[in-house]
């Protein structure tokens, strides 16, 4: 159990039977003693961290999990953590959260890969000046897409009181993404979108909705690779 610690401090490298995806599990210590196990998408016994994190490869949502030195406890979940408060207190868990390792993401990005989502949190600031220096801002094109970033942005109001803002501009001939392709997938909020507004934010506090917004306003967002 001692040496499997220690590989793991060290980003012990851990590879799919496939032999093609590689993910590395690093601890975070300020999360000791700190575990949730609601929410989660697979919960097992396993007898070290080392297979709790194989679990965690070959699970597809796993983006963390919690394992409990003492009761063997393994907990895998799509959150990262980031942005959510862990709720429960208790001897022995530790939390892992991965990392790509296959070239996918950069290295400082979270791989959602269920969704094939590479993305990484940035600070508020004011909206004409987010900056991606790796990717582009997040493109939201899909429910699923929608629905993960409310679930890993839950508490980000307790770092970031600000909205999150997301791609989309008025092209006058319908809403389109930074390429150019059309939005087929909005979650407008009432009396949305404003015509004359090129800028676009979830608002939290109203359930994510989708808002306009100008460009001096400050928010909170989320970069994506590529």
């Amino acid at each position: 159990m001692k040496l499997e610690i220690v590989l793991f401090h060290l980003n012990l490298f851990i590879k799919l039977y496939s032999g093609t995806t590689i993910i590395s599990a690093h601890h975070k210590p300020e999360a000791d003693g700190k575990f949730e196990n609601q929410n989660n998408d697979e919960t097992m016994f396993s007898i070290s961290i080392a297979e709790c994190n194989m679990r965690c490869s070959l699970n597809s949502r796993c983006v963390s999990f919690f394992y409990n030195l003492l009761t063997k406890l393994c907990i895998l979940h799509s959150n990262p953590f980031t942005y959510t408060v862990i709720p429960n207190s208790g001897t022995g868990w530790r939390l892992y959260v991965t990392r790509d390792r296959t070239g996918r993401c950069p290295d400082t990005f979270f791989f959602y890969r269920q969704l094939d989502f590479c993305y990484q949190f940035r600070p508020t600031i004011m909206a004409d000046y987010i900056s991606c220096p790796l990717g582009k801002l997040q493109r939201i094109d899909t429910e699923e897409r929608q629905n993960y970033t409310m679930k890993i942005t839950a508490d980000i109001e307790l770092v970031y009181n600000a909205a999150i803002c997301i791609q989309g501009k008025n092209t006058g001939s319908g809403w389109k993404f930074l390429d150019g392709t059309l939005m087929t997938y909005t979650n407008w909020g009432w009396n949305q979108p404003f015509k004359n507004a090129n800028q676009l934010r979830m608002i939290r506090w109203k359930n994510y909705v989708w808002a306009t917004t100008s460009d001096t306003v400050n928010c909170s967002y989320l970069c994506e690779y590529p």
